[in-house]
């Protein structure tokens, strides 16, 4: 695996915006994943940490920094775009303790595919399933995180009434939530084993 370092100067683009000749047969070399990638749970925590910057990015970019309790853009962040945030981060996170139970078991990933216990969305089994420290609030956010998951993931909107009732119940809760993300997210980082 190529240290970020070294991915930057692969990709490293000319003024047409094309990457470099010299470096498109180690572009192409570091793009070439073997099923043996999955194995490992660094590659599962790079994935994690791409999706945890593009959550992020979003944040930074749309998120009012200053709120006010009759600030309508604030209120309309949080209704709109608040669970496009949430998707991203639950995405983000479900990789991460997938990454976590890898390390923990490499037998999840087997020669042809992913086990069974990989390849859904429940984020509160899997977090159970890696063994990680739970308490109330982090179970909650888990199940909301889920939500977002299961039902934004799929369509841009509920296909059914019983999703639509989920997704009501499925708050957002502005700029607590993004902390909240934060704290376990930075818990999960010190808990997976890469090396």
């Amino acid at each position: 695996m190529y240290s970020r370092a070294a991915v930057k100067s692969l990709i490293a683009m000319d003024i047409s915006g094309r990457p470099q000749k010299s470096n498109n047969g180690e572009f192409a070399k570091y793009h070439r994943q073997s099923w043996e990638d999955y194995t490992k749970p660094y590659f599962w925590k790079v994935k994690a940490e791409i999706l945890y910057e593009a959550a992020n990015a979003f944040r930074e970019k749309y998120w009012p920094i200053q709120r006010k309790p009759e600030d309508i853009e604030a209120a309309y962040s949080d209704f709109h775009r608040g669970p496009v945030y949430m998707l991203l981060a639950g995405l983000a996170i479900e990789t991460l303790i997938k990454g976590i139970m890898v390390g923990q078991n490499p037998r999840l990933v087997k020669s042809q595919k992913l086990s069974r216990k990989l390849t859904h969305h429940n984020l509160l089994d899997l977090y159970r399933a890696a063994d990680m420290r739970e308490n109330e609030p982090t179970k909650d956010l888990l199940l909301r995180l889920q939500n977002y998951v299961e039902i934004f993931g799929r369509y841009p909107v509920p296909k059914t009434k019983k999703d639509m009732e989920k997704m009501s119940n499925t708050r957002f809760a502005g700029q607590v939530d993004p902390d909240k993300v934060d704290r376990l997210w930075n818990y999960l980082v010190r808990e997976i084993q890469v090396q």
